[in-house]
């Protein structure tokens, strides 16, 4: 399942063959021998999946808190409207990115002295791009409904600045080995932000919802890129020798990324600017609330390919343990969600209001129902970034993305809400479909050969 937020909004991610997204035939590293020491002791794949799990259940609580007190003190036109704004922001900042997290969690582990260089390029880059993106958006963007007062949408390219560092610094903790860092950072801007939200429940207005989620996002990233900058400066990391491929592979593998990420990233991160326009920002409040606990849920499976992919760049040899150690904590996390989704949230909406509870179930059961042949997609997307083998992933990104978009388009007039469950359960199962065969290809791939041996196409 696509999520844009890996990100990730994807959660959200190489040349032998010629191909941009097929070539580099060599493990990152190239054989080359163990990557470089980051200067602690190797966190356990579980450790640092216990860690980003427990961050993405109490941020889904705290966030729902957050949209629950917005529900009940702000209405739901400044609610519906703030929350477009800050979807919109996240959606072009991870544009902005160009997927340099999943650079990081591939690469970093195995940059030793270049390290420092690898992250200030990638920051900057995506810094920059975010808010090209973010100044372009004012011109051609639907803003009528988004932005109340010229000061909100000249800040627009700034909160969009803030998320791109926000959300790269996740990547780059978990390619440090240090995803408590990551988790510990979003679970205390998800309490800043609800206490702001609180404090400023007397304006009633969008521009001070938008405030709360980006002030506490900026301290936040101020203070983890400081830790980030030290622990690049120990003499473990900036002192080693670097194993880093050439810059080529990096590129292709980069690319790759990108291309899942963007059409991945098209559904999810466009639903809300379809129910504004098709439905109003009214009903945008009811679907955001929904949305945040599923979105809350796909984030967590996204992000969760960070230690598993950092893990084998980290030690190579380890790969097929760790790719079984990977898959029982997806179908852990897979089996949480869908018991969130089809009998927790439900319950929990009726705290906003009976009429966020009613418009906003039906979409969380079908939510949970797509959840199930969602797995195969995550599965297949990590093991293909451990490959660097991505053709196939964006292949089916692509079907996944039109049959989310089109279905929803199709049946909103007459099913509301419900439609964008509808189009993931069937986007879902289709690309389940697709994937299952290549995935047990793949694994079995990995468990057979050294990874600098793999072929070029897992299809």
């Amino acid at each position: 399942m696509t999520t844009g937020a890996a990100p990730a909004p994807a959660d959200g991610a190489a040349g032998g063959s010629g191909s941009v997204v097929d070539g580099a035939d060599d493990d990152a590293g190239g054989g080359a021998g163990p990557a470089p020491d980051s200067g602690v002791p190797a966190k356990s794949l579980e450790r640092n999946s216990l860690a980003l799990t427990v961050s993405a259940a109490l941020t889904g609580i705290l966030g729902l808190g957050y949209w629950a007190l917005l529900g009940r003190h702000y209405p739901a036109r400044e609610v519906g409207a703030a929350s477009a704004v800050i979807t919109t922001a996240t959606m072009l900042s991870a544009f902005g990115n160009i997927s340099l997290g999943a650079l990081f969690e591939r690469f970093l582990p195995l940059a030793g002295v270049r390290g420092s260089v690898l992250v200030r390029s990638g920051f900057l880059v995506g810094g920059c791009g975010g808010v090209l993106l973010g100044a372009l958006f004012l011109l051609w963007g639907p803003t009528d409904e988004m932005f109340d007062s010229p000061l909100e949408a000249v800040s627009f390219p700034l909160i969009v600045l803030v998320f791109s560092a926000f959300a790269l610094l996740d990547h780059t903790s978990v390619g440090l080995r240090e995803a408590g860092w990551a988790a510990t950072k979003n679970v205390t801007h998800a309490v800043v932000k609800l206490v702001a939200a609180v404090a400023l429940a007397f304006t009633a207005s969008r521009l001070a919802i938008i405030w709360t989620w980006t002030v506490p996002a900026a301290i936040a990233a101020v203070v983890l890129g400081v830790a980030v900058t030290r622990r690049l400066r120990r003499p473990a990391i900036s002192h080693a020798a670097s194993q880093l491929p050439s810059t080529r592979e990096m590129g292709s593998f980069l690319a790759g990324s990108y291309g899942i990420y963007v059409v991945g990233s098209l559904a999810p991160l466009m639903l809300p600017l379809i129910v504004v326009a098709k439905m109003g920002a009214d009903h945008n409040a009811y679907f955001s609330i929904a949305w945040s606990l599923v979105s809350a849920v796909l984030v967590l499976m996204t992000v969760l390919m960070g230690p598993y992919v950092a893990g084998v760049a980290a030690d190579p040899l380890q790969v097929r343990e760790l790719t079984r150690r990977f898959l029982v904590v997806l179908a852990v996390v897979t089996a949480a969600g869908v018991v969130l989704f089809a009998v927790v949230a439900p319950a929990l909406l009726t705290i906003v209001g009976e009429d966020y509870a009613e418009t906003g179930t039906p979409l969380l059961q079908l939510a949970a129902i797509a959840l199930i042949p969602a797995i195969v997609g995550f599965a297949y997307n990590a093991v293909a970034r451990v490959r660097r083998r991505l053709r196939l992933a964006i292949a089916v990104q692509i079907v996944n993305a039109a049959l989310v978009l089109g279905l929803s388009l199709l049946l909103v007039d007459d099913h509301g809400l419900a439609a964008m469950g509808w189009a993931y359960v069937v986007a879902e199962s289709v690309s389940a479909v697709l994937l299952i065969v290549p995935l047990v290809r793949a694994v079995r791939a990995l468990g057979r050969e050294p990874l600098e041996a793999q072929p070029s196409s897992v299809i």
